[in-house]
């Protein structure tokens, strides 16, 4: 009874998903949306300006390393930090051989 309902439970967020994530009926944004032209306008500055401000030739390192640096640099020190933290959790605890 219980693998059942799990099963069907399974199913159940499987298809709530696939509606989501279709375009036709689910969410509206991105590629799917008659609208997500207006929300990416700056990629049209990145690919007219991004040789002339930044001087790279890779348009992709170009924008992770100088437009959106201080962001990279964030997101770095935020995985880190749930890296050490997940590694501090799950190390085995040792206990003095005192007792104490």
């Amino acid at each position: 009874m219980n693998r059942t309902f799990g099963a069907l439970a399974l199913l159940f967020i499987l298809g709530v998903l696939l509606i989501v994530a279709n375009p036709q009926y689910g969410l509206k944004f991105g590629l799917g949306g008659s609208d997500w032209q207006k929300y990416r306008y700056t990629d049209q500055y990145y690919i007219e300006h991004g040789v002339e401000e930044v001087g790279g030739t890779n348009i992709v390192t170009d924008i992770v390393f100088d437009y959106r640096g201080y962001d990279t640099l964030g997101e770095a020190t935020v995985l880190f930090t749930a890296i050490a933290g997940a590694v501090a959790l799950l190390r085995p605890w040792r206990r003095d051989e005192d007792g104490e």
